[in-house]
């Protein structure tokens, strides 16, 4: 199928096809045992929705008013996802509506086969009708998200930046930012930004930042989440108030209310789910592992990687929060960090949220990508994990 076609029914399908004999209700399309070569790829497919709906989120939230077409990625994921259905003998979603629509319901309950699309069954791309993390995740594996470019863009300026004035602490003092404040009152950024740390990055922290959405507004006050200092928003129902992020920790509590008039600002959509999420873990793991007597470095180096333990012989971390192991480990297939040559060890660490979820993570991580297996220069590990072999040397070398 060529790229951007349309494909508006079944007569439009066969037609692309150069087949001349019609569908009957449940049958397979193609007569050869092997997978047609024009047949999208279920992983492609699903990953092209989720970018489509990460660029419909983000016009939706950028206040112009919404014109058609939809985005591209839409488009193609409605005709790809339309051929897999025909293939199948399964009901099509007629429409970019109809898409949407599907896309809120558990990937259980789609009567289109996904099988290698890398996702699990409880799992969907909108909630609330917003993205889920779930959403980001497949969406970032695409490689063409408008906010992964975004994301990177602004790290990238950060960095630099600190590197040329030589000030990690910079650095560290905006990562710090971005996971502890995911909401902030427009009064207290700037007094945060009068801090000599943040002062060198001030433009970059105020691009990572947008301003709280109006349905985050309700009698002229914005509630925030006291689980994970990000925004609470409502239902449908204007009654019921919930966390945004799926990965809070404790998504019931309370937090600080801003008076609307005074002005809230919110983390871009991309940098909370990248950055603060993952974040959280990589704060309580230092956390843990200095009350232990050890020395421990966040994003060392300008983030070689996301923890350093012990001044001589090292051990390095990078800390992962992703939310499906199977679309980590095609991640980190494509991409390891790099292992500085005087580190001892080297692990990937799972956040105890991940493990909780899915208690085998870990050992699905490890079955998709073998770079990660015991025995490599790199070796995926939980959170507990990480911090017992860490007290265990402690402990060996008191």
């Amino acid at each position: 199928m060529a790229e951007g076609l349309r494909i508006r029914d079944e007569s439009d399908w066969r037609k692309c096809l150069g087949l001349r004999r019609p569908l009957t209700e449940g049958a397979c399309m193609i007569d050869s045992p092997t997978t047609p070569a024009w047949l999208p790829h279920p992983h492609i497919a699903v990953a092209q929705l989720a970018s489509g709906i990460l660029e419909y989120a983000q016009q939706a939230v950028s206040g112009d008013a919404f014109r058609l077409p939809y985005p591209a990625n839409l488009q193609l994921a409605l005709d790809r996802l339309t051929l897999l259905a025909w293939h199948q003998g399964a009901p099509a979603p007629a429409s970019v509506v109809e898409l949407l629509q599907l896309a809120q319901e558990p990937f259980g309950d789609w009567k289109i086969d996904l099988t290698g699309a890398d996702v699990d069954p409880d799992e969907s791309l909108l909630i609330y009708g917003r993205p889920t993390a779930t959403c980001e995740e497949l969406g970032s594996l695409r490689g063409d998200v408008e906010g992964e470019i975004r994301e990177n863009a602004l790290l990238r300026g950060v960095m630099d930046k600190a590197r040329a004035h030589d000030a990690p602490q910079s650095y560290v003092a905006f990562r710090e930012l971005l996971i502890r404040q995911p909401a902030i009152a427009a009064m207290e950024l700037d007094a945060r930004l009068a801090d000599p740390d943040l002062a060198l990055l001030s433009d970059e922290v105020r691009q990572a930042y947008v301003e709280a959405p109006p349905e985050a507004m309700a009698d002229g006050v914005i509630r925030t989440c006291g689980g994970c200092s990000g925004l609470r928003l409502p239902l449908d129902d204007d009654r019921t108030w919930v966390c945004e992020d799926e990965t809070c920790p404790a998504p019931g509590t309370a937090g600080t209310d801003h008076l609307a008039s005074e002005g809230v600002w919110w983390l871009r959509r991309e940098l909370r789910t990248f950055i603060t999420a993952p974040g959280r873990a990589e704060l309580r793991i230092a956390d843990a592992i200095g009350k232990l007597g050890v020395s421990v470095a966040l994003w060392p180096d300008f983030d070689a990687c996301d923890i350093a333990v012990f001044a001589e012989r090292p051990w390095v971390a990078d800390i992962k929060a992703w939310r499906n192991p199977v679309r980590l480990a095609r991640r980190l297939r494509e991409r390891l960090f790099t292992v500085s040559p005087e580190a001892e060890r080297a692990y990937v660490v799972i956040g105890q949220e991940q493990v909780k979820a899915h208690p085998r993570y870990v050992a699905r991580l490890r079955k998709a990508c073998p770079q990660v297996r015991p025995g490599q220069r790199i070796v995926a590990v939980s959170e507990t994990e990480f911090i017992g072999a860490v007290k265990r040397r402690v402990e060996a070398e008191a």
